[in-house]
């Protein structure tokens, strides 16, 4: 029986041969077409990068100034220290030389360690060596940032004791450095580990600030060693643009240093934030929030409170959760990003809608009997006594919140919110910064009676200061709501101006007459009442505090005593330029009695009115005493030194003010106060008479939380003499707030001590 294939099987397997064969060529004939074509570009791509190499050159970021030019961050040259560990592998470690007593490596890899642990904090001989286990490579990185004088020193020291080429090498690098530290921080923010913008301006304007890197594309062998190439590819790179803020530094430094005070004296628990703004353009010339950071350490904690707080945690785990909730927390903006409920400020708001809409006018007259009912909703009055019947500015000046929630049901719920909106606190400001929240508010279908009234004296809406100090210089500008901005032009490398920023304008939300009439009723709150606490002798300044509970905080720590406290202020008054808010989160100082200390009008008028007196005269405007002022400056305390007594003492009496002698001689040999300085009429000048005359010295009393007759009587009977500053040293229910000299200070006899008052009922 035979078993050779049929003609028929020999004709279906040529087949299937036949089948396999062309389906194999096809496949063949695919790949090499998408080989050749279709994927020609990743194989170019592939085979280029095997023939080249490419080096990146770093563009250098831009640098930040402030208005007047002063450089708040710059990138400076650093560099990186380099080891070769492939290098050191090809050192002789068999043979011990009779000099050193050791391998030619053993003492090469000795002196690279020495060199390097004196040189660099930090760096460990282990981490070293681990570095040097990785024999294949020649870059090993043992520190970066370093700067030219230690980098230069470590290359000096390896060629000294001839280390082998290239063992030790450097790169070049950059480091952004921040000369003003710890100013205007949370503003100018910061860059990362690879030199981007994560913080502030420098986020912001990231783009702009970082420029292009360039790139050299050289040919290389097969091992990946540079060949000689006249066609190598230099792409140059591009430097960054330089920024200019609006932010004044020293501006910012007044308001630094007063907010920062604030921030000790009153014990503040949840940090401060202030905003200084050109009123007419939206222009931000200082800016900052408190416990702040420096921006050339910020990793550290510079909150007592908070380093405190992190002291008191033993788990490792737990402290660095809290250690990372805390750093964050400090370099936050707090002027943009968070919200609070703004008080009494926002008064201004109210009132200046009500009388745009003709609801009501300035004779509009308000009873006020410490409380008010509103569906069934009793609401109360800060103050403890009834205002009774008040026209608008006392309502304003009072702060009494039953008048204002009648202005309030007077404009309407529609009208409020419509209002409301229009200045802007239904949307973010738009300020040329990251982070920037926008407002928890009631809408429009549910401003109920209940919700118009606590609305209307600041109490249910969560804005933040930004806003807040926005649309209050809309109240006062002419009615004009501006965008915010912190930069004021962006140039590039050859000083060609290629952004700038304008004053954008988004709408008109009162008349130019409204305007008018609330800077005179602003000015008025201040000057009234024999002058609030931000009163300033020569200048016309307007101003409002407010004052408000954290009740959503409140209710859920259980905590009744939780508040913020905030001022906002501009100046000139009848014309205005500048506007400044100060916001104070939780504090928790108390006074002599044991009150809390929470009013507006106490914690944070005077970082307003501290920071004009300062400010105003720094931007060209010089105070204007009116006659009762100049009477109230005090006496020029004359030079009576080298007169006989007698001479001196009718000089002194003359000009309204006492003496006392010293000594048993009959010429004057010094005086205390000297000349030049002011006293209150009737001050007293001790003369001293005797050659070999000794100072005599008295102790400071406490006179914080006394009235002006008592402190001139406390001081005179200490044989001290007494000046009133600013604030509301002329109001017959102020009290003494701070003194220049502290309670048992030792002081020379005759001393002026000056006292700040202030209003402590005021809301």
């Amino acid at each position: 029986m035979s078993h050779s294939p049929t003609n028929a099987m020999r004709k279906k397997l040529n087949g299937i041969v036949l089948a396999v064969l062309l389906a194999f060529t096809a496949w063949i004939i695919i790949n090499l077409f998408r080989t050749s074509v279709t994927d020609s570009a990743k194989y170019q791509t592939m085979a280029n990068d095997n023939q080249f190499g490419s080096t990146i050159v770093s563009a250098n970021r831009g640098s930040i100034y402030d208005a007047n030019g002063k450089i708040l961050a710059q990138s400076a040259t650093v560099y990186s220290i380099i080891i070769n560990p492939y290098a050191l592998s090809k050192l002789d470690n068999e043979t011990v030389k009779a000099d050193t007593g050791k391998t030619e490596y053993a003492r090469q890899l000795d002196m690279v360690i020495t060199i390097l642990t004196e040189e660099l904090d930090n760096v460990t001989a282990d981490d070293i060596k681990k570095k040097f286990e990785n024999v294949n490579s020649q870059w090993a990185c043992v520190a970066k940032s370093i700067e030219k004088p230690v980098a230069d020193k470590i290359l000096s020291r390896a060629d000294e004791e001839e280390l082998v080429g290239n063992l030790i090498y450097t790169e070049v690098d950059t480091k952004r450095y921040y000369p003003q530290g710890e100013l205007a921080a949370a503003v100018i923010g910061f860059t990362n580990y690879e030199g981007d913008g994560i913080y502030g301006v420098e986020s912001y304007y990231n783009d702009y600030l970082k420029g292009v890197d360039g790139k050299i594309i050289s040919a290389t062998d097969a091992n990946g060693n540079e060949m000689p190439y006249k066609n190598d590819k230099i792409y140059d790179a591009q430097d960054g643009n330089s920024i200019y803020l609006t932010l004044d530094m020293t501006l910012q430094y007044y308001v630094e240093k007063y907010l920062e005070q604030a921030v000790e004296e009153n014990d503040v628990q949840n940090r401060a934030c202030a905003i200084m703004m050109n009123v007419n353009t939206g222009a931000v010339l200082a800016m900052a929030s408190t416990p702040g950071f420096d921006l050339n350490d910020r990793n550290s904690i510079y909150s007592q409170k908070d380093i405190n707080t992190l002291a008191q945690i033993t788990d490792e785990d737990e402290y660095k959760d809290e250690y990372a909730t805390l750093r964050e927390q400090q370099w936050k903006n707090k002027a943009i990003t968070e919200l609070y409920y703004p008080g009494s400020v926002f008064k201004v708001i109210t009132g200046s809608a009500a009388l745009e809409e003709g609801a009501i006018t300035l004779d509009s007259t308000f009873t006020c009997n410490r409380a008010i009912t509103v569906a069934d909703t009793t609401m109360h009055c800060w103050s403890s006594y009834s205002h009774g019947t008040q026209d608008f500015t006392t309502a304003m000046t009072n702060s009494c919140n039953p008048a204002f929630i009648q202005i309030g049901q007077l404009l309407g719920g529609t009208k409020f919110y419509d209002y409301f909106e229009a200045y802007g606190f239904t949307e973010p400001t738009g300020i040329d910064l990251p982070g920037e929240s926008g407002s928890l508010y009631v809408s429009k279908g549910a401003m109920g009676p209940v919700e118009l009234a606590s609305c209307s004296f600041g109490q249910s809406n969560k804005i933040t200061p930004i806003q807040m100090v926005t649309a209050y210089a809309a109240v006062v500008n002419g009615g004009y709501l501006v965008t915010p901005y912190v930069v004021s032009k962006i140039v590039d490398t050859n000083g060609n101006v290629i952004k700038t920023t304008e004053t954008s304008i988004k709408r008109q939300v009162i008349s130019e007459e409204t305007s008018a009439q609330m800077r005179e009723v602003l000015e008025s709150v201040v000057n009234n009442k024999g002058g609030s606490n931000a009163y300033i002798k020569g200048y016309a300044i307007g101003g409002k505090s407010g004052t408000s509970q954290k009740i959503d905080k409140s209710n859920e720590t259980g905590n009744d005593n939780l508040y913020v406290s905030s001022y906002c202020g501009f100046a000139p008054a009848d014309d205005p330029e500048i506007i400044m808010l100060v916001m104070v989160d939780e504090p928790n100082a108390r006074d002599q009695n044991g009150s809390l200390m929470y009013y507006g009008s106490v914690v944070a008028c005077p970082v307003v009115s501290n920071t004009f007196k300062e400010a105003l005269p720094y931007l060209g405007y010089y105070p204007e005493y009116t006659d009762e002022e100049l009477v109230e400056l005090g006496i020029t305390v004359p030079s009576v030194e080298g007169q006989t007594v007698e001479s001196a003492g009718a000089t002194i009496e003359a000009l309204g003010l006492q003496y006392s002698t010293i000594g048993s001689g009959d010429t004057v040999v010094a005086q205390i106060p000297a000349r030049g300085s002011t006293l209150q009429r009737n001050g007293k000048v001790i003369l001293y008479t005797d050659d070999d005359y000794e100072t005599e010295y008295t102790t400071v009393p406490n006179i914080i939380g006394y009235s002006l007759s008592d402190v001139n009587t406390i001081l005179t009977n200490a044989n001290l003499n007494f000046k009133a500053g600013d604030g509301a040293s002329s109001h017959s229910g102020s009290v003494a707030y701070s003194q220049n000299y502290g309670e048992d200070c030792i002081v020379p006899v005759g001393t002026i001590i000056e006292v700040v008052f202030i209003i402590k009922d005021e809301g």
